[in-house]
């Protein structure tokens, strides 16, 4: 559903991609995808550089497509969209996407903050910098149908998130918390204009996790060290000499402890987290 405009600078986009390089510091992470609440392909966390995509394994996340195909996929129209199919038929074309279709969903991700690689983006800066040092500014208006773009990943990327929100819970409070500061955390791997961005992004995602973690029912606690002695600090659950009753309180313990940390974390970082 993007203006035809856009095509040539995707184009464009996708031609520098193939011409980068491997980086052996992010390609061994593997991506995760999903479908949201809309049936729409999206990107798990914080979405990365396009110079991070490249030489990296993909991990498609089955478990929301539950429901069967309301008709066959061989009725589907060869003029037919991903955009202009139904839920069920979505979840079956996201089945049977090749490695071409989920790469041109992954770049649309990629492309949340910028419709340009990192390293474009940088150059750009620093020329804007050097016109502005020298009194001559150089400001180019952004098409409407550019903003529309932007407007419109955004509104995907918090879809999922507002859709899945409940008031009876206090975890969908630090669920919109955790999803805001993987959006600061994709917008900071991508402009890179600060001393320290790597920092300041390291402890984001430590903040992410913490919020990961104390909003899980059951978080996972094998071979991890829990300190017993401190634990009144963090919860008022009571232990048991059962084995089963044991781990559960060990679970709890973990979830609530991370919980009273994450606020400190915040207390202490959050407001150093500006551009």
């Amino acid at each position: 559903m993007e203006h035809e405009n856009l095509k040539p600078v995707y184009s464009s986009l996708i031609e520098t991609i193939k011409s980068l390089p491997i980086l052996p510091e992010h390609s061994e992470t593997t991506i995760k995808m999903c479908l949201d609440s809309e049936n729409e392909i999206i990107v798990k966390g914080a979405p990365d550089p396009q110079e991070w995509l490249i030489g990296r394994k993909v991990e498609i996340d089955f478990s929301s497509w539950k429901d069967e195909l309301a008709k066959s996929i061989e009725s589907f129209s060869d003029s037919k969209t991903f955009d202009m199919s139904f839920g069920p038929e979505k979840r079956q074309l996201a089945r049977n996407s090749d490695t071409a279709t989920l790469a041109a969903h992954l770049i649309y991700w990629s492309t949340l903050y910028a419709i340009k690689t990192q390293s474009q983006h940088q150059h750009e800066f620093y020329e804007w910098l050097a016109f502005l040092e020298n009194g001559t500014v150089k400001y180019d208006m952004e098409e409407e149908y550019v903003s529309d773009s932007f407007r419109r990943k955004q509104r995907k990327y918090w879809r999922d998130t507002v859709a899945n929100d409940s008031a009876i819970d206090w975890v969908w409070s630090i669920g919109i918390l955790k999803k805001k500061l993987e959006f600061n955390i994709g917008y900071w791997r991508y402009v890179q204009r600060h001393i320290g961005w790597q920092e300041d992004v390291n402890r984001m995602q430590i903040a992410v996790n913490l919020l990961t973690i104390a909003r899980s029912d059951y978080p996972n606690v094998d071979r991890k060290y829990i300190n017993l002695r401190t634990a009144e600090r963090y919860t008022h659950e009571k232990d048991s000499d059962e084995e089963d009753s044991h781990h559960l309180y060990l679970t709890k313990l973990y979830r609530d402890k991370a919980f009273h940390i994450l606020w400190k974390w915040l207390d202490h970082n959050m407001k150093m987290w500006w551009d």
